[in-house]
């Protein structure tokens, strides 16, 4: 059972990789398309594939349709913050830092940023108090981001441009996801199920994204504009993150969710392979990246584990 939790585990750290990275060579593609664009197809790919999942489960007798029929309205309510939070705004910040800095950078530093900033309202909204063991992998986590650091645009995304440095934006990335896991986490202590969280928190973010994509545009048809390779980048990109968290909430099944997600966390190492294979000609593979993220990657799994 704990050899299950923990292969689950591994199998969400390196499909949550596979999103970053399908995200950056999409992105390099002659016809990328805009941050939006790679927002709509991400979402939608992940709420098709959840709907076609729940379809069939409901027809092999799971009971789906009730679970959401016993959401109140303050689940809901607390559940479309979250999308709106996480796989909307981190998720928009989180691919714009990849199109300048790209997927072993923004790994890196989202990854350090999250569990920081979740440990950090630990002590501010409910008083949990770090011991030195608590402080020292603060400290860790911290030290890796600042050795990752800055990094410049890169020139291929300049579509994706703006005036916040990357690594920014990867931190604030990191900080919404936080936060929406915090909100996530209250509504399902308050009854919604994990199917259910997981299909208004991605259906939130689907439907935001289209609607100001319909508000930017008037239309959507320019997303027909993408080139093909991009398209099947960011399907893939969006079959990785549903992979991702339904490998991940899995695991919690069988081994402890400290551990879960400190295996997890293991990510920017991942990254960095990935990104070694994958994306040698832009993504450059740096000692201090390395470096970084080790530190980052030690200091998370650490803190998980204390």
């Amino acid at each position: 059972m704990l050899a299950m939790g923990g292969v689950l585990a591994l199998f969400a750290a390196l499909s949550f990789t596979l999103d970053n990275i399908f995200i950056r060579k999409g992105l390099l593609g002659e016809k990328p398309g805009t941050v939006w664009d790679v927002r709509f197809i991400v979402s939608s790919t992940c709420l098709m594939l959840f709907i076609i999942g729940a379809v069939v489960a409901t027809l092999l007798g799971y009971p789906f349709v009730q679970e959401l029929m016993q959401l109140s309205l303050t689940d809901i309510l607390l559940l479309v913050v979250a999308g709106i939070l996480g796989p909307f705004a981190g998720a928009f910040l989180f691919s714009t830092a990849i199109a300048q800095i790209g997927a072993s950078h923004t790994s890196a530093l989202w990854t350090g940023a999250n569990p920081l900033f979740a440990a950090l309202l630990g002590v501010v909204f409910m008083g949990d108090i770090p011991d030195l063991l608590g402080i020292i992998s603060v400290l860790m986590i911290i030290g890796g981001i600042l050795i990752v650091g800055y990094h410049g645009h890169a020139e291929t995304t300049k579509v994706l441009e703006t005036k916040l440095a990357g690594g920014l934006l990867a931190i604030l990335s990191g900080v919404c996801i936080a936060l929406s896991q915090v909100v996530r986490g209250t509504a399902m202590t308050m009854g919604a199920t994990t199917n259910t969280a997981l299909f208004v928190y991605q259906g939130t973010a689907f439907f935001v994204v289209t609607a100001v994509l319909l508000f930017k545009r008037k239309n959507l048809l320019h997303i027909k504009q993408i080139s093909r390779r991009s398209l099947l980048c960011y399907t893939v990109s969006g079959t990785g993150m549903l992979l991702g968290s339904y490998f991940l909430l899995a695991s919690f099944n069988f081994i402890p969710v400290w551990q879960a997600v400190a295996i997890r966390n293991i990510q920017p190492l991942f990254a960095i392979l990935f990104s070694c294979l994958l994306l040698k000609k832009v993504d450059r593979i740096s000692f201090r990246l390395v470096l970084g993220a080790t530190l980052v990657t030690a200091g998370v799994v650490i803190l998980n584990v204390y």
